[in-house]
């Protein structure tokens, strides 16, 4: 998973990384609020509507992120696919 040290940024777009009430996992969205100090929380509109706040770096991956995530679970499953049962 991503570094959670690594803050997002205001109109970044993401993914949600775990199912959150209302947005289930791979949904994208975009950042549209960062706040806090020692905790940083962010408010995020996802792209089926729903619109989050507080929201802890830990359920949040960049899409680029996310997206390479994705193309080793295909790499996986495609090496898997060929292994001899």
């Amino acid at each position: 998973m991503a570094d959670q040290s690594d803050d997002l940024r205001r109109h970044e777009k993401v993914v949600a990384a775990k199912d959150i009430p209302g947005v289930p996992v791979g949904t994208k969205g975009k950042v549209f609020l960062v706040d806090g100090i020692t905790w940083i929380r962010y408010r995020v509109l996802f792209d089926n509507g729903v619109e989050i706040g507080s929201l802890d770096r830990s359920v949040l991956m960049r899409r680029k992120e996310w997206d390479e995530l994705e193309q080793e679970r295909r790499a996986e499953e495609r090496a898997a696919a060929l292994e001899p049962r």
